[in-house]
């Protein structure tokens, strides 16, 4: 989420908007990071409640676990969007891009 936010930062601020498709890429893996966090932590606590059978506990997830769901869900929705909003703005040779700044930048 980190190197997604820096990269939509960057895309922001500095007007590169190729960065835009890594961006999306770092958010849709970490949604899909924190659902397969999500889906281990509700393994082991099956796995914790049937191994000692000895004491019959009930169980319910707190609404921080909703919480979660919630943040991978609009972390995959954010990606998804981030992916269509980068699709008409890449060149189709990234390297023209900065061909071009640098050409600029030199006749200035």
């Amino acid at each position: 989420m980190a190197m997604g936010s820096l990269c939509i930062t960057m895309a922001l601020s500095k007007g590169i908007e190729y960065l835009l498709k890594p961006a999306s890429c770092f958010f849709l893996i970490s949604g899909l990071m924190v659902l397969v966090s999500l889906e281990i932590f509700r393994q082991s606590v099956r796995w914790l409640i049937t191994s000692d059978e000895s004491i019959p506990l009930e169980y319910e997830y707190s609404w921080s676990v909703a919480c979660a769901v919630a943040a991978g869900a609009v972390l995959i929705f954010g990606g998804g969007c981030f992916i269509l909003l980068s699709i008409p703005s890449l060149p189709k040779k990234p390297w023209e891009y900065c061909m071009k700044s640098r050409s600029n930048s030199n006749t200035s």
